[in-house]
């Protein structure tokens, strides 16, 4: 593989992290090789995510939409990384689907610790996050949850946590693609 082909892949990664669009003129010639985008791609989406979450509004009432917002954002960040560590999309997809704690516990058996830290209370929050989120929680209209406030997790954990995640494993994301 020359070394063209390497500095094509690395600026193609760094303009979709770092674009709002892309829009490219782009004649490829396909050489052996190996481009794996789909971590770039994840990694993309978690961080429109956690800008959509960062920008909400609120009138100080509860809405489901930042805690749901944050989640996905983790969600993703970390199936981004379970997949550059060569996990197939298939398993992300069916084996993990929307469970937190799952896509924590099999991103760390892939050493991301190595990569970022998680403190117990950042791990308690998102275990208390993954009770509503992967039951849908906070995409489903359900009375309970506007009166059932003490159970919900801490906002600005899940925030500062899904800013840390996506800062410290870019690099890896990218290296990786």
């Amino acid at each position: 593989m020359n070394s063209s082909y390497y500095a094509m892949r690395k600026e193609f990664c760094y303009a979709l992290l770092n674009s709002k669009h892309i829009i490219m003129n782009v004649n490829i010639a396909p050489e052996t090789g190996h481009f794996y985008i789909t971590p770039t791609g994840f990694l993309v989406y978690a961080r429109n995510y956690f800008s959509a979450a960062t920008n909400w509004i609120t009138d100080g009432k509860y809405s489901p939409v930042p805690y749901f917002l944050f989640c996905r954002s983790i969600e993703l960040g970390f199936k981004a990384f379970i997949l550059a560590k060569g996990e197939k999309l298939n398993f992300v997809k069916n084996k993990i689907g929307h469970n937190l704690e799952y896509a924590l516990e099999k991103a760390i058996s892939y050493s991301l610790e190595d990569f970022v830290s998680i403190t117990p209370e950042e791990k308690k929050q998102i275990q208390k996050a993954n009770a509503y989120y992967n039951d849908k929680g906070f995409e489903y209209f359900n009375i309970k949850n506007l009166f059932d406030k003490i159970n919900l997790p801490d906002i600005e954990i899940l925030g500062k946590y899904s800013e840390k995640l996506l800062r410290d494993i870019e690099h890896f994301i990218l290296s990786n693609a």
